[in-house]
């Protein structure tokens, strides 16, 4: 890393689990360490490289690492795991190691300087760490949600770095996570399971955090973005009707849209009309979905009719002498 970039810790942080500690690094900021590029639609900020301070990638250092247990948490976290939840996170310490040598082929370096892989160690780490942790107080879900969005876009940073496919797959694996863990948060949010309040920093990025209505627009973004993995068109289409009424109720209207940040109104209105495309799209090469539904009941209803009457056949049939 660059000079001046980065300071370690003055006291070591100690691992609840094992109790072993080590010395957290963090970024320095200020006297233009942060060049801030574009928004990306997934609300990942850019930076762009300076010649003082070389690339910038804030986004690999949020998450502590024990380098001898492997528990991994962000700060707010490490410090605060259930006093229940210690004896299982220990004895899962190899289940953590096997992850990093299966994706890896080797253990990342958590004492050194926080490089690419370590970064992306930790949000897997993190990831495996955080069901363990409080639900009510803590929105694990939600967490590993955010863990698994950043470790899919250092994955795709990965990639263009070494150009191997693996970690393009891996990339698509983890945007497919991500989006499960949205919905999980979401639904564990509305019953009263697991309130997002547990978590201080929806971000998703590190540079702002969009609170509640980013948290929507991602969960939307993140449903169009693995819609295309559904081989059935009219599933997918059912799905993106279903991210435009999301959207819908990001950008809204009235007083309450006016105090919304404006880049997010307008990346949510962006994409409503490029999905809004995509389904008239599909809709023409399908021919008009309705009708498709009612041809699939048809079918249906007709091999229901078919069965019931080659059953009652088969009961009225005389019997063989």
């Amino acid at each position: 890393m660059a000079e001046g970039l980065t300071f370690y810790s003055k006291s070591e942080l100690i691992c609840p689990v094992c109790g072993v500690g080590h010395k957290r690094e963090e970024m320095l900021t200020g006297r233009g360490r942060f060049n801030a590029g574009a928004l990306s639609n997934e609300l990942r900020r850019s930076y762009i490289a300076t010649q003082k301070f070389g690339e910038v990638n804030p986004l690999i250092y949020p998450v502590a690492v024990c380098p001898s247990c492997l528990f991994a948490a962000d700060k707010d976290d490490f410090t605060k795991v259930p006093p229940k939840s210690v004896e299982q996170l220990l004895e899962l310490q190899q289940v953590r190691g096997k992850y990093m040598l299966k994706i890896f082929g080797m253990v990342p370096d958590f004492v050194g300087p926080r490089e690419l892989i370590s970064g992306i160690g930790s949000y897997i780490l993190a990831i495996s760490s955080s069901p363990f942790l409080d639900k009510r107080k803590q929105a694990p879900t939600i967490k590993m949600g955010i863990y698994s969005l950043r470790t899919a876009w250092l994955m795709i940073d990965l990639f263009r770095q070494t150009n191997e496919p693996k970690y393009q797959e891996l990339s698509d694996l983890f945007y497919r996570k991500a989006s499960e863990f949205y919905e999980q948060a979401l639904e564990l949010q509305s019953k009263g399971i697991e309130p997002l309040d547990g978590a201080r920093w929806l971000g998703p990025d590190t540079d702002y955090n969009f609170g509640y209505d980013g948290f929507l627009y991602i969960d939307a973004v993140l449903k169009y973005k693995t819609a295309v993995f559904m081989e059935d068109p009219i599933e997918r289409v059912k799905c993106y009707e279903g991210v435009k009424r999301i959207l819908s109720k990001v950008f809204g209207i009235g007083r309450k849209a006016k105090d919304k940040p404006e880049i997010l109104l307008n990346l949510s209105r962006e994409v409503y009309d490029k999905i809004g495309e995509e389904v008239e799209k599909l809709k023409e090469s399908l021919g008009d979905l309705n009708e498709l539904e009612n041809l699939e009941q048809a079918v249906e209803e007709a091999a229901k009719q078919a069965a019931k009457e080659d059953a009652q056949a088969s009961a009225e049939a005389p019997a063989e002498e």
